[in-house]
């Protein structure tokens, strides 16, 4: 049986208001740590002998360059020789196969790849800017979605066993962050540049449907299908003071997550039993960002506030609540970056907390060799440990069963909508687009989003 992840990504524009926060966000170092004082090696202890394998992809750092990393019930596989810069980005599993989507950067650009049980397969030729977001499997094949440059413009595209298929024709920036297969059908979700900000959103089959009309800034970053229904989350600027909303579409129709106080952004979506689920952040007092994910427009804190934190990827499975993302240890611009995930809003670290840096950002679950039933398609799976898992989970358990039997949705809201997060690092995300008056990619060392 196949795991079918949905991805989450990533934006290339953030609020002009928190360009002060965004080079706190782009010099903290790799990943962000655990306030959890656990041994990372507990989530192997944890799973021993238990059916349901946890995967994880991100990066880990140990010396000069960031490493592509993936973690099968928290042992660590590197992809990449640390020789330079190289992100994991996504996940897939299909029977003993284990795909992971990334890039690595060649010395002049970053280069979109996959790698398939570790074996390196290159998307683009390395002539311009490349990255790879999201990696699913259908049967035997293998689709990565992204976009790739034609050295003026982005492309948003994907690839199906290494053949690529443009979603957009090269007259503005665009880039495909989520990809999901049902059947015959190809779910991509992404943004396009106007010329003035980025639309939101899918393309079906390679036919583009915008999900806001381009009167503000707006990003789709993942996508997951339920039966007939199709989901988005991303964010949209809400044209009072600024500030992005995090927020989700259903078949087009938007709910808003945030009221637009607060910068926010909507990283990651899932549904499971009619109940709709979606990870990200909202900035606390202007200054930082703070991880949290929503039951059905209903948010819930995923860390204590005290620190930077960001959830990039969620699944749902029974009653447990799983995100990837990071979090800063310690007072605000210190402490010990450490690959991590929550579990039911538990910290748990999957790196040893001696190395430096690291994060998540994609995770899945497999049972038994076989594929974890979902109801949808879109976002990842993570793991557990602590003390205060009974009370954590007691606490979800009441909110799960309360939104499986009530199924109430969010009010809908006629104003705009929600954003995505961003992958703090040492080094900025590449962008497809850069900037209104320039948007053309740099070549420039840069870390995606």
């Amino acid at each position: 049986m196949k795991l079918i992840p949905s991805c989450r990504f990533r934006s290339f524009h953030e609020n002009t208001r928190l360009n002060k926060f965004a080079f706190l966000f782009f010099t903290i170092s790799v990943g962000f740590s655990s306030c959890n004082k656990e041994n990372y090696s507990e989530q192997s202890q944890l799973n021993q002998g238990q059916a349901l394998d946890i995967y994880l992809a991100g990066s880990t750092g140990d010396g000069i360059h960031p490493k592509a990393t993936y973690w099968k019930n928290g042992h660590e596989v590197t992809l990449t020789d640390g020789s330079s810069y190289a992100e994991a980005t996504s996940i897939a599993v299909s029977g003993t196969d284990v795909y992971v989507a990334g890039y690595v950067y060649n010395g002049s650009y970053y280069v979109a790849k996959y790698w398939k049980n570790g074996k390196a397969i290159p998307l683009s030729d390395g002539r311009g800017p490349s990255i790879a977001y999201a990696i699913t499997v259908s049967g035997t094949d293998v689709y990565v979605a992204g976009y790739e440059s034609n050295s003026i413009k982005t492309i948003a595209k994907y690839w199906k066993n290494g053949i690529e298929v443009s979603l957009t024709d090269g007259t503005n920036n665009a880039a495909a962050y989520a990809i999901v297969v049902e059947g015959d059908d190809v779910y991509i979700a992404g943004e396009e540049f106007n010329g003035i900000n980025n639309v939101a959103k899918y393309w079906k089959n390679g036919r583009s449907v915008s999900l806001t009309d381009g009167s503000k800034e707006a990003h789709a970053y993942s996508i997951a299908v339920s039966g007939t229904d199709i989901y988005v989350s991303g964010s949209e600027m809400n044209g009072i003071n600024g500030n992005m909303v995090a927020e989700y579409w259903k078949n087009g129709t938007v709910f808003h997550l945030t009221d637009g106080s607060n910068y926010a952004r909507a990283n990651a979506i899932t549904v499971s039993d009619g109940v709709v689920f979606v990870a990200g952040a909202e900035n606390k007092d202007g200054n930082y960002f703070v991880a949290k994910y929503w039951v059905n427009g209903v948010a819930v804190a995923n860390t204590d506030s005290l620190n930077y934190s960001m959830a990039s990827s969620i699944a749902v499975r029974e009653h447990d609540i799983y995100l990837a993302g990071k979090e800063l240890q310690g007072a605000f611009m210190q402490g010990q970056p450490v690959a991590l995930y929550w579990k039911n809003g538990i910290e748990v670290p999957v790196q040893d907390s001696s190395r430096a840096g690291g994060w998540t950002n994609s995770v899945i679950l497999s049972e038994n060799g076989s594929q974890v039933k979902k109801k949808n398609r879109g976002i990842d799976y993570l793991s557990e440990t602590s003390e205060q898992q009974d009370e954590s989970h007691s606490f979800v358990d009441i909110l799960f069963s309360v939104f499986h039997f009530l199924k109430n949705s969010p009010t809908y809201s006629t104003t705009n909508k929600v954003s995505h997060y961003n992958r703090g690092n040492q080094f900025t995300r590449p962008k497809a687009n850069q900037s209104k008056r320039n948007p053309v990619v740099a070549n420039r060392m840069r870390m995606p989003r």
